[in-house]
Formats: structure tokens, sequence, C-alpha cells
């Protein structure tokens, strides 16, 4: 009896959670287009290039969904057997709790294992064909970044454009800042736009006839005019997005990989905030997706809680613990890069709060 009826629960267990990763995913999915419609569809590229891209982030919408949708559907599971008197039905047949919360944590154990594939394997291998295909799409598309009489801002220039047919740019402004820190000002009357076979390099800007005034920003009375036939002005894929690099970075590697240059970098003697950097990234791999583990833990007492309207009692708490412990996450992270913080310990402490959470419900709960 008792097997038959955790068998009952871990399969109502997955269905309530199948329907809650329907509910993220579409959320998630929903946000990923509402970006991508201002960066890439309102501006015409190709539908099969951005199709591509969209398959190339299910990944991470993947894995991010997970572990919130073992939350939810828990509670809402829980909440259910709670409602409907399943509960007590289950104890008045000698079946105790204890035997209701295994197939609870396996369903949640199941869910951590397979979202830890997606993150580990899926995710880098979507991230880099998204890179990838996002530069191709700029290159080809340059009225993505370059659109006619417009201005574009990007982290070190200012772009003005007059007329944009094709790949040819009449009447361009440049404004940035040079090498040595002085003010460029940079204007041509044409300009021919050119693919670049070095990845850092969005595009080349063909510029013919320029006239450059380069303004000394610590002696305002010095200054440089410069004429000039034609110049190549290279627009940096780093400066149009900002977390493009060329290289493989942390996100893009597996668990192993990135375990190994973390050694790497450890040994070598590296910049203690690079570090921790990987540290943070090689932790997050694994505690995002057991997440869903935890998640469970804690579902398991509070689902037992709602008397009435158990479904819609767990589907409302899970949100709030879901924005609670999403805060944290974003919080813990931006610390860790930005402050230096224990990149390990920020990337578990959501998790290690949510398990003490869990520790205090089910003590007051006390298994039987």
């Amino acid at each position: 009896m008792r097997k038959t009826f955790s068998l009952y629960v871990f399969r109502e267990m997955l269905i309530y959670f199948a329907v809650s990763f329907l509910f993220f995913f579409l959320i998630f999915f929903v946000n990923q287009m509402l970006l991508m419609a201002e960066d890439i569809l309102s501006k015409k590229a190709p539908f099969t290039q951005v199709a591509l891209l969209i398959f190339y982030a299910l990944p991470s919408i993947i894995a991010t969904s997970a572990p919130f949708s073992a939350l939810v559907g828990t509670l809402m599971g829980l909440g259910r057997f709670v409602s409907d008197r399943e509960i007590i039905a289950a104890n008045a047949l000698g079946i105790p709790l204890r035997a209701i919360f295994v197939p609870v944590a396996l369903a949640g154990l199941l869910i951590s294992v397979i979202s830890f594939f997606t993150n580990d394997i899926l995710l880098p291998a979507g991230t880099i064909r998204y890179v990838r295909l996002y530069r191709t799409i700029l290159t080809s598309t340059p009225a993505l970044e370059l659109e006619g009489n417009s201005i574009k801002k990007n982290q070190k220039a200012v772009i003005v454009t007059g007329s944009v047919t094709g790949r040819t740019m009449a009447d361009l402004l440049v404004i940035d800042t040079g090498g040595s820190g002085e003010r460029r000002f940079i204007a041509a009357k044409d300009a021919l736009i050119k693919e670049s076979d070095n990845p850092a390099v969005l595009m080349s800007l063909e510029m013919q006839t320029p006239q450059i005034l380069s303004l000394d920003k610590k002696i305002r009375e010095n200054f440089d005019a410069i004429s000039a036939e034609s110049i190549s002005y290279q627009m940096l894929m780093k400066q149009v997005a900002p977390n493009y690099s060329s290289a493989v970075t942390p996100r893009e590697m597996s668990s192993r990989d990135l375990y190994g240059e973390l050694r790497k970098k450890i040994d070598a003697g590296s910049d203690l905030k690079q570090i921790n950097l990987y540290k943070m990234e090689f932790n997050k791999k694994f505690s995002i997706p057991f997440g869903a583990l935890f998640f469970t833990i804690l579902a398991f007492p509070l689902g037992l809680l709602a008397k009435t309207n158990g479904q819609s009692v767990g589907f409302i708490l899970g949100l709030i613990i879901a924005v609670l412990y999403w805060a944290m996450l974003i919080g813990g992270q931006t610390l860790s890069i930005r402050v230096g913080l224990d990149g390990t310990l920020m990337m578990w402490l959501p998790n290690l709060t949510v398990l003490g959470a869990a520790l205090v419900f089910l003590g007051r709960r006390a298994l039987q």
C-alpha cells in the first residue's frame, strides 16, 4: 500500500511540476521575446536567424524555470492533497508523513539532476552559438546597429548617421575618446560598412575624405586638425554588447572545464577578483539546479499548512518565495562581482536559507 501511494505522490508531483514549469517557461520566454523584439525583430532581421537565436536561448530559460517550478508545483500538489483530505486518509491507513516526504524529495532530486544536465551541457553550448549568431546578425544586418538618420550611443562613442542604403552610409559623425584620453570628432561625407575577420570587431567603417578634430582635455587650447583620404574606424563587439567576449567565458564552460580553469588560475596566482568570479560561476552550475531539491524540502511542510484552497495558496506562496530567492541570488552575484564577497558563499546562501527555513518548519511539524 505504501509503495502504491508513494508512486501516486511521485506522479502527482511531476504533473504539478510540468504545469508550473509551463507557467514559468512562458514568463521567461515572453521576456526573451520582448528583449529580442526591441533589439532585433523591430529592425527586420532575417526570421530564420531570429528563430535560431530563440532556440539557442531555450537552455537558459529551461535552467532558470526548473527550480521555481519544483517549488510552486510541490506547494500546489501538497495543497491539493490537504484540501482533498488525502493526507488524512493516508494517515488513517497507517501511512506516515515521512512516507509521503520521500517521493516528494525524490521528485525534487530528479528535477535537480535534469536541470543540472541542462545547465552544465546544453546551456554552455547554447550560449556559445547564441553569441556567434548574434554577431553574425549584427554584421550582416547593419541597420540593427546603424540606422539611418539616427544617433547611436555605445560605451565609448556616439555615432551620428545620415541616410543608410545597404552598406553605404552618408554624412557620418563619430565622437569618441582616443587612446591618450583626447576627445575626437571624426566627420565624413561617405562611409562603407565592412565585415571584419576579427571576432572582437563587429564591423569596420571605411570613411572617405574624413576630417578629424582632436581636443586635449587637460589643455583646452591644444588641438589637432587632420584631413585624410580615408580611414578605417572599427566598432568593437564589446562596445555594442558589453557581455560579449571573443574568448570563452565561464558561462560558456561545463563545470568540469570551469573547474580546470579555476585550478589553473589559483596555481598561477591570478587576480583574486578573477578567481572569485570563476568560483562564483562554478558554484552557480550546481546551486541553481539543485535549488529544486531544497525547494521541495521547504515546500513539504509549507504545503501541509493550507486547509482550504490549497492549490491557490500554494501558487501564491510559491511566487513570493521565488521572488525572494531570485532577489537573494542576483544580490549575491552582484556583491560577489562588485564588492568581492566570496563567490561560493554567495551562490549557496539562498539555498542554505531555504534549507534553514525548511528545517525550522519540519521541526515544528515533527515528521511522524
